[in-house]
């Protein structure tokens, strides 16, 4: 893994967004973090040791003396240099601290410190623990300060380097009160503000916590683990089969709270190809929706969808916050990991656009068996969630697979109100105008997902907002991703009627021009002019369905064929 990037001032944009996120999730003064992670461990007996010893006493006792000294960021570095002299021992031989001066722009000038280790093969990563040190002279961070929010964001960084981790630790020292924190897929929490002045060497002490306590104080995945280091991760499941995950991440996640979801690529042995996605993530259901969902559609027998090999429960943010005292509650989450195949390419890595579409036909057909044969609606029909398979054997073998369930419905245990599920760009009008998904909005979405390659044939991205970054600002798209759902859906219905789907026809690149025709067809298939408007409604007879999933899948296959000559 590589190191987290140097500070940089967040853009407004990314502090509204990262506080639209925290909003409810950040939690101050919470008793109890301090005594969980820095007392009574097995290396607390070290520290004290350090701070009794004649030798060490005395340089301890001058570090400590040194906070209040620390004006500018040579003397800080200075200072940090002396304690990993007294602190880092042959344990820790190849950690270090890395520190970096902030931007003095609003606010006071401060820096930015990583605990690092440089041993980049190592289950750790990089950053085991951040923190920002201000002088004396910088006011207290209020709640609402954003000053909080840009070391907020620092976490955030770091989730992003190392998206597998459970938790990460921060710390802040400002003037003379040290505060504690900690950043899990439930939000962020801090400390009291500890006093350095009453206690002098509480920043020594913590600091030699931080490098002391082993991975899992730290918040990292211990599910992953080595044989030593520098060799290959594995990760055994109920202690009886292992799968060994090759390098690099193939889906990770860039923010703090959330589902946090990160995908390795797998196989059961250190020599064959990988053909295993390893899946990790945080669910706040106490059920599993996407393995009781798995087990149903393999026991109705459902074509095209992704199979579950292994599944175990790992932990959850309650467990974790256990011994906290929380002025209110927060959301539980469960960390689980799933082994789940086959492993293919994702929709946007097409070799060819007879391929695209026969991908594309597969994946209606589908999204008819998950319907007729098993009663489920995906509801999340997005391009980061659909994949390309390997060359099968068979010829009934499935071109394109569906996968991430996580928000899919099963029909026969369905709630009087369901939540608005889907992702940014590639919902239907009917989800975003509140009414209940049917499994004509997956085949909608999955239009969209043409519409959104036919234009932009980004073969990078997943999300529909990064796909927008490499688009003209005068693109009808930018209008399908913001957060004002019921404007969003409005301006997909003008788009989507007659006149306005011209404008998006336009938009296709040159790759694409020719499948202006079949985006027409599918256009008429899916939302037929009624009474001078286009019908977004369910027809729900069974000839009416037949017709709309037969209607799809040919228009694709006769696409494919026509453009293989």
């Amino acid at each position: 893994m590589s190191s987290v990037p140097l500070p940089h001032t967040p853009t407004e944009a990314a502090l509204q967004s990262l506080r639209d996120e925290l909003k409810g999730n950040i939690f101050r003064n919470v008793k109890g973090l301090f005594a969980k992670y820095f007392e009574g461990k097995s290396w607390s007996v070290v520290v004290q040791n350090k701070l009794q010893e004649t030798k060490s006493a005395k340089i301890v006792s001058k570090l400590s003396a040194g906070v209040p000294g620390i004006a500018h960021f040579d003397s800080l570095a200075e200072w940090l240099a002396e304690f990993q002299t007294q602190f880092f021992t042959v344990d820790q031989a190849n950690f270090h601290f890395h520190s970096q001066p902030l931007s003095t722009t609003g606010t006071t000038p401060g820096a930015v410190i990583y605990l690092e280790t440089s041993d980049l093969q190592s289950v750790a990563g990089s950053t085991r623990v951040f923190g920002e040190f201000h002088p004396d002279s910088a006011p207290l961070m209020v709640d609402d300060d954003d000053d909080i929010l840009r070391f907020c964001e620092r976490a955030q960084q770091v989730f992003k380097v190392q998206s597998a981790r459970c938790f990460v630790h921060g710390f802040l020292v400002r003037g003379n009160a040290l505060e504690l924190w900690v950043f899990d897929r439930s939000g962020a929490y801090s400390s009291e503000r500890l006093d350095l002045v009453q206690r002098p060497d509480l920043l020594v002490r913590t600091l030699a916590g931080y490098t002391l306590m082993n991975d899992e104080d730290a918040g990292f995945n211990t599910f992953v683990k080595r044989l030593a280091p520098g060799s290959d991760s594995y990760i055994t499941f109920h202690q009886r089969d292992k799968f060994h995950l090759r390098p690099g991440l193939v889906a990770t996640a860039d923010y703090i709270v959330g589902p946090g979801t990160t995908c390795y690529v797998a196989s059961t042995s250190t020599i064959g190809e990988p053909d295993t996605v390893i899946k990790f993530s945080w669910r706040e259901d106490e059920e599993p929706t996407e393995l009781r969902v798995l087990k149903r559609a393999h026991e109705r027998n459902a074509w095209g969808v992704i199979q579950l090999l292994h599944y175990q429960d790992l932990m959850k943010i309650a467990n974790l916050r256990q011994g906290l005292q929380f002025p209110q509650t927060f959301v539980n989450r469960t960390f689980s990991c799933i082994a789940i195949t086959p492993l293919g390419r994702p929709i946007r890595q097409f070799t060819s656009i007879p391929e695209l579409l026969e991908v594309l036909r597969d994946l209606v057909k589908a999204l008819q068996s998950l319907y007729v044969n098993a009663r489920i609606l995906h509801r999340d029909v997005a391009i980061k969630n659909l994949i390309i398979t390997p060359q099968q054997h068979r010829a009934d073998s499935p071109k394109g697979v569906l996968l991430d369930f996580n928000f899919a419905l099963d029909l026969d245990n369905a709630h009087p109100i369901e939540p608005m599920v889907g992702s940014d760009g590639f919902m239907a009008i009917g989800i975003l105008s509140g009414h209940r998904h049917t499994y004509r909005h997956d085949l909608e979405s999955l239009f969209y997902v043409f519409l959104w390659i036919a234009i932009a044939n980004d073969r990078v991205h997943d999300e529909a907002n990064d796909i927008l970054k490499g688009i003209p600002k005068t693109s009808r798209l930018w209008k399908w991703c913001t957060m004002d759902f019921g404007a969003v859906g409005r301006d997909k219905a003008a788009d989507m009627s007659p006149e306005g789907f011209e404008g998006i026809l336009d938009e296709f690149c040159s790759d694409f021009a020719p499948l202006r025709g079949l985006a027409k067809e599918l256009h008429t298939l899916i939302f037929p002019v009624r009474d001078g408007n286009i019908f977004t409604g369910t027809e729900r007879d069974q000839v009416a369905v037949q017709r709309l999933y037969d209607g799809m899948k040919h228009a694709f296959n006769r696409s494919a064929l026509a453009f293989q000559g």
